[in-house]
This record gives C-alpha cells, structure tokens and sequence, in this order.
C-alpha cells in the first residue's frame, strides 16, 4: 500500500517577498533555501525536515489580515495556519515577539502556544467563498 510518510512543505501565497522574508527569516528564524525558477517570485524556506513555500500571487490583498489573534473576533472560521516549533521558553519567545513588534496573544488549549500574525498579505487575508 502506498501511503505519505511526511509532510514536505506547505505553500502560502503572499503579495510581499521582503516582508514574508523578514517575517519568516529574520524574525522566525527559518533558513532560506535555493528556489528554482518556478515561473513566479516567491521564497522557500527549511524547518527541519519541512519546507515552507511563499508564492507570489495575483489578488492577494494588501494589509492586515482577517484572522484575528482572538478567535471569538474573526469575521468567520478560517481554519488555515502554520505551527512551528520554536526554541527557548514561551517567556523567551514573547519577548522576542515584543521587540519586534509583533502583536501575540498566549494560546488557551493546555500547551505552550503563542499566535502571531504574518505581517505579509498572505491567502490568509482572503475570504472565503
């Protein structure tokens, strides 16, 4: 039986190359990689074993996104993420988040999480149809 042994990437479609890299490199912490030439600009970074892709795409608002921090605050369910991994302490990270002056609230679920918004216009901007 033939089955998927792992998750190798995810893409999100994005308006803004600079920004999603500073977010996603600088920020997060994420390692760029080599992308070929695909037709269309984006990025690709590496997270372990994983990759993530950022594609370029037509229509992807400028601005905020929909997703609100605090779910009871979203327009409606947009149930699309990405979860990392982070190291150091959630106290670590928050103020890593604080100086750069991203805006984060600590999650509810009885796991260390911590939410933050891409600053880049993403797909997560979009509403659903």
């Amino acid at each position: 039986m033939v089955k998927a042994a792992m998750i190798h990437h995810m893409n999100v479609a994005i308006a803004d190359v600079e920004t999603a890299r500073d977010f996603y490199g600088r920020i997060l912490g994420l390692s760029e990689l080599k992308r070929p030439d695909v037709g269309r600009p984006g990025l690709w970074f590496g997270c372990a074993p994983n990759e993530l892709h950022l594609s370029v795409q037509p229509g992807v608002r400028e601005g905020r996104t929909r997703m609100s921090l605090h779910p009871n605050e979203r327009p409606e369910r947009l149930g699309g993420h990405v979860a990392f991994t982070m190291s150091g302490s959630l106290d670590d990270i928050a103020g890593h988040l604080e100086a750069e002056d991203i805006p984060y609230v600590r999650g509810a679920a009885g796991l260390p999480q911590i939410f933050c918004e891409d600053p880049a216009p993403s797909i997560w901007g979009r509403r659903r149809r």
